[in-house]
């Protein structure tokens, strides 16, 4: 059997080698603080916070089939709940609601699930794209609000948020929320994993391909865009909350910007729509092009990637797991049924 074949009925997620490449990703990730530099674990910790971004995404737009333009209000919704907590004074909240990092972090990422909990029943009676324009002006209006409120905050000036994890000089604080970020991150992939491959997933792709007849079949519709919705929003505001805490600097503008979503997209584009390890190719992919580009054609580099999204849109539907499931996994597989 070739290295990446699977048997019949089996997902290459479950495969024992498929699982010891990513637990030997994990170790060296775990090596990464102490082996590298302090800008380059910043720019590995950019690709843990996409990686939670595309699978949320992916989890709502390529197996629910919601295509929602407004993730990024999640992201940014749960970066402030969870700033507000760690540093209540400056968004003009009384010091006694202070709480500690990791507890602040999880109210942050709850934060955002209930936001779409509430507002999920209401925007869900559009459809199409009538619902991505929905939730792009939802996300439109949150900032607007955000920017507005100066009080809680500080405007387009925004704010630092005083949740320093530094263990003097032997642990940075940069370190410390990296390894927060990696645990984070692993939970999101776990659990989005746990949610496709069970009955919840079956219902998801049975409206995603046709929710009519999924209704008429006794799926109901909303239950799962609802758990689809709520799931994908939580997972958004952790992210936010620790790319906030990871910067300890927030504004409106910053993390509620609509380019949080765009990368969302892209990556998953990148990476393969629909598809469980697409979001997490499509990340590496998207902050090789990113920063790659940036050195070799510098002012040009965001039209370079335009036309190679494009090309990915047009040539590689499935994206890039598409491109190792055709030419990787198939073509080892045929090759090995030819020498039997």
């Amino acid at each position: 059997m070739a290295f990446l074949e699977k048997a019949p009925g089996e997902s290459l997620a479950t495969d024992r080698r498929v699982l010891g490449i990513a637990a030997l990703v994990v170790l060296w990730l775990i090596t990464v603080p102490f082996t590298t530099t302090d800008s380059l674990t910043g720019l590995i910790l950019t690709g843990l916070v996409f990686i939670m971004l595309g699978v949320s995404w992916n989890l709502l737009a390529g197996y629910a089939g919601q295509i929602s333009l407004g993730h990024a209000a999640f992201f940014g919704m749960g970066a402030f709940v969870a700033a507000w907590l760690t540093t209540p004074t400056a968004g003009g909240f009384p010091e006694s609601i202070q709480l500690p990092l990791v507890p602040a972090l999880l109210i942050g990422g709850l934060a955002s699930a209930l936001i779409a909990l509430v507002i999920g029943p209401v925007i869900f009676r559009l459809t199409g794209h009538y619902f991505a324009i929905g939730t792009l002006a939802l996300a439109a209006v949150i900032e607007l609000i955000m920017l507005d409120r100066r009080d809680l905050t500080g405007g387009a000036t925004g704010y630092y948020i005083q949740a320093d994890l530094s263990l003097g000089e032997v642990v940075s604080h940069g370190d410390m929320m990296f390894y927060l970020t990696l645990v984070a991150t692993i939970a999101t992939v776990v659990i989005t994993y746990l949610i496709v491959r069970g009955p919840t997933g079956l219902g998801m792709k049975a409206i995603h391909d046709d929710e009519d007849a999924a209704s008429s079949l006794g799926v109901n519709p909303l239950k799962y865009k609802m758990y689809a919705f709520v799931v994908s929003s939580f997972f958004a505001g952790l992210a936010g909350a620790l790319y906030g805490h990871y910067t300890l600097y927030i504004n409106p503008q910053s993390t509620l910007a609509v380019t949080w979503t765009i990368d969302a997209l892209v990556i998953v584009i990148l990476g393969g729509m629909g598809t469980f390890a697409g979001p997490i190719l499509g990340s590496g992919l998207y902050l090789l092009l990113d920063n790659g580009l940036s050195a070799i054609v510098s002012g040009y580099s965001e039209a370079v990637e335009g036309i190679l999204i494009i090309i990915f849109i047009i040539y590689l539907p499935t994206g890039l797991y598409g491109l190792i499931k055709q030419y990787v996994v198939e073509e080892t597989s045929d090759t090995d049924v030819a020498h039997e």
